[in-house]
């Protein structure tokens, strides 16, 4: 049973506790599972079931409702039943404070580093895609009207020119790592640059997926496993496991076409390029470039000139995915 769903059951099961303690003031409460761990994503499997996983849900509280109601629910919370369903509640040592009852500020500085409120574009461009994926991920079971829910739905996205800025910088890092530097460290014999360059590249190329459909890259662990959950990635999820098992510059795709199955061997070069001319065409689809670009360098001051912030502007491209 996936990680959500049973959390959410659970939420259900002693809702009514909740309501109990809370009653009028339930409406300014936030009740669901968010922010660390595979669940939170529905990423979790069989294997994630060993740590920090089992019923549980996270209880969200203004200051206000913290100071006056955080006592009652931590007592009501920790006398639910710690196994549910045939799953027990299993915590690890870096897991701990993951649900339960938890102060609305304290969630968002421990996970992003910002206080709530208002966030300027440069405070927005220093964040993480990854930890901005984990306070926006997950499920809400109780939307209460209250300051989580409001800096939740002002995180759901970058704002246009942030966006810009980082899709210019993936472009960029793109260009210079997969369809430079990854041919100039193969030809030169250092195998061990050629890869790293073609890690950066398929970092870089993962994050701009996530970019292009309004969605933020999670850890990397599950970044390559969450692109199947996006639209219109099939090709760029062939292409990428191809080049994951690249040998001495060749890379084999299976075609199964007519019902027969046939492997064939590209140079990882021409597959770095069809992945680069499939970024720049849904550009040109989405408006944000004038008509297809074969270098992708060449499509960074178009998407550049488009950011009205000048401080966003000005700032340097970024030469890699902020992980953390």
């Amino acid at each position: 049973m996936k990680g959500l769903k049973l959390c959410e059951s659970y939420f259900k099961e002693y809702e009514a506790g909740l309501k109990d303690i809370l009653k009028d003031d339930y409406k300014y409460v936030s009740v669901g599972l968010c922010g660390q761990g595979s669940e939170c994503f529905g990423f979790d499997d069989e294997l994630s079931a060993d740590h920090d996983f089992g019923p549980g849900f996270c209880i969200f509280l203004g200051d206000e409702m913290y100071e006056k109601y955080a006592e009652a629910l931590n007592k009501y919370y920790e006398s639910l039943p710690k196994a549910y369903m045939g799953y027990e509640r299993i915590t690890s040592a870096h897991g701990d404070g993951r649900v339960g009852v938890i102060r609305t500020e304290d969630f968002y500085y421990k996970n992003l580093g910002i206080d709530v409120g208002p966030i300027s574009n440069l405070q927005w461009y220093g964040l993480s895609e990854e930890r901005l994926a984990m306070v926006t991920n997950g499920e809400i079971f109780h939307e209460g009207d209250d300051e989580f829910m409001q800096m939740r739905k002002r995180l759901s996205f970058f704002p246009e020119d942030v966006f810009l800025k980082k899709l210019s910088s993936r472009f960029a890092a793109i260009s210079q790592s997969g369809q430079y530097n990854y041919k100039r460290c193969f030809v030169r014999n250092d195998m061990v640059s050629s890869y790293f360059a073609l890690s950066l590249f398929m970092q870089n190329v993962i994050s701009s997926i996530y970019l292009l459909r309004g969605r933020y890259m999670p850890f990397y662990k599950w970044s390559f496993f969450g692109l199947k959950e996006l639209k219109d990635t099939e090709n760029y999820i062939r292409i990428l496991n191809a080049l994951s098992r690249s040998r001495n510059g060749k890379a084999e795709i299976a075609d199964n076409s007519g019902g027969t199955v046939i492997t064939r061997k590209y140079d990882v070069t021409l597959l770095i390029d069809a992945i680069c001319g499939e970024l720049s065409k849904e550009c040109v689809k989405l408006g944000l470039l004038s008509e297809d670009v074969s270098y992708l360098e060449d499509a960074v001051l178009p998407l550049s000139s488009r950011i009205k912030d000048d401080l966003i502007f000005k700032l340097p491209l970024e030469t890699y995915v902020r992980l953390w």
